[in-house]
């Protein structure tokens, strides 16, 4: 096992993960993790974590953030769409952090058209991400994402790291802490 640094300038010591650091990202803003002060939310700023017991666990990598769809262009409308207007429709990106977009739209001639989004703008975006229009009959019309909105990640975005060994520190830095399985809050701890 390697050397785990429990003192630094920014705050003061290594502290175990509590229960209450796991979970629904928040936006709390980093000062009060690394002051020490107010209460202390998920945000780990960039933090290390050392994992105690072996047993997987998921989180949000620093950098992330919301990226709904904000706007998009019709590539293409497709072919095979039931005519008249349709609701929520779903999608599928190759991005395989890109989720839950949904479309309302127009369908005339069997092709999509006038898409706007629908009940959720999905999160994991990507400006340039190529995005499938499916159901109501088709599956081929494509939008491409033209902006994102910014905003806390959520736990969809997490990356999970399974079989972590007792005794490892993650080799990436970490915002937040979403899951665990096996290993648990208080078999962990964070430091800087």
């Amino acid at each position: 096992m390697g050397l785990f640094r429990t003192q630094d300038s920014i705050i003061g010591k290594a502290m175990p993960l509590t229960a209450g650091l796991v979970g629904a990202p928040n936006a709390l803003p980093a000062w009060v993790f690394e002051n020490q002060t107010g209460v202390l939310g998920t945000y780990l700023n960039s933090s290390v974590l050392y994992v105690g017991v072996s047993g997987d666990i998921s989180v949000i990598l620093p950098g992330t953030s919301l990226n709904s769809v904000s706007t998009f262009s019709l590539i293409s409308g497709g072919t095979g769409y039931t005519n008249g207007a349709q609701t929520n429709l779903a999608t599928t990106c190759p991005n395989n952090l890109a989720s839950g977009l949904t479309i309302d739209a127009t369908v005339a001639g069997n092709a999509i058209t006038n898409p706007t989004i629908g009940n959720s703008a999905g999160s994991g975006y990507n400006v340039g991400d190529i995005v499938t229009i499916t159901g109501a009959g088709g599956s081929n019309a494509t939008i491409s994402i033209t902006a994102v909105n910014d905003g806390v990640p959520i736990s969809a975005q997490a990356i999970t790291f399974k079989g972590v060994q007792a005794g490892t520190i993650l080799p990436v830095a970490v915002d937040y802490v979403t899951a665990l399985a096996t290993v648990t809050a208080a078999d962990i701890i964070v430091g800087r």
